[in-house]
């Protein structure tokens, strides 16, 4: 899946903050983050619900991670102290 499943209702919506606040979590998994989400929404699913939550579950984890700037010594630091 190549672009982003778009939220098209208020479920959807919840699902999706819900996957992306479980992605803050390093190295979050797909079959974690879909149980997790699955029990944690204040609602029943509907069907389409839950095709909605696989689909963005899986476009999410497949999207490469963002950079973040490595622990430690930064780059400039090391120009100053070297």
């Amino acid at each position: 899946m190549d672009s982003a499943p778009q939220p098209t209702n208020d479920h959807e919506r919840t699902i999706a903050a819900a996957i992306e606040s479980k992605l803050l979590v390093p190295d979050s998994a797909y079959d974690s983050i879909v149980a997790e989400v699955a029990v944690c929404l204040p609602f029943a699913m509907s069907i389409a619900d839950a095709q909605f939550l696989f689909n963005y579950a899986n476009w999410r984890v497949a999207q490469p991670a963002k950079k973040q700037p490595a622990r430690g010594i930064m780059s400039e630091d090391r120009k100053r102290s070297g």
